[in-house]
């Protein structure tokens, strides 16, 4: 029996990083237009300078350029942390708000962010959305992802005039300097 489980173990071992592998030999998609996202170092150095320059003065930190995918149809920016974990905590779990809407998690997020709750309509919001797809499809100005650990809340959007659209805190936090490897974190809620 222990051989069948560390056989099992080692083959999803096997695929997973025979998938990141593929994944990055064959590149990525753009999660809102699917098309295929250029690497940093493929970008003008315009484009780059107005990258860097976000996380330097946003995130106060260094990204790691490798991680970091450009989308030239919708100028979104995927940077060195996974678009689906938290900034700050770095749980694997990041999802639209609609997706964990229990009334307990609706006042924990309203209470760790007081001040966005007239600004942002998902956190005051009243149709009560029965997961993912009720938020993607939702036609509010500010659509946002969270974190169930630690309540954090993200908005992806151009900053300081940016043609591009990075995935920015809202949350008064402050965001880890370098992105761990967030596929091995495991998930807890509060």
């Amino acid at each position: 029996m222990e051989a069948f489980i560390i056989m099992i173990t080692l083959v999803i071992v096997v695929l997973v990083i025979g998938g990141l592998w593929a994944k990055r030999f064959f590149g990525y998609s753009c999660e809102k237009c699917g098309t295929k996202l250029q690497p940093f170092e493929k970008l003008s150095d315009d484009d780059k300078a107005d990258i860097l320059a976000y996380f330097r003065r946003f995130e106060d930190r260094e990204p790691d350029v490798e991680d970091i995918f450009a989308c030239g149809n919708c100028l979104v920016v995927y940077d060195d942390f996974s678009e689906w974990s938290c900034k700050v905590c770095n749980s694997a779990g990041l999802s639209y708000i609609g997706a964990m809407a229990s009334p307990n998690e609706w006042v924990k997020f309203q209470g760790r962010n007081k001040n966005l709750i007239e600004q942002i309509e998902c956190l005051r919001c009243q149709r009560k959305p029965q997961g993912r797809w009720d938020c993607v499809l939702c036609d509010t100005e500010i659509k946002i992802k969270a974190c169930r650990r630690c309540y954090s809340i993200y908005a992806q959007m151009p900053v300081n005039g940016s043609r591009y659209s990075f995935y920015v805190l809202l949350s008064d936090r402050e965001i880890i300097k370098d992105s761990p490897d967030s596929k091995w974190c495991v998930f807890e809620a509060e």
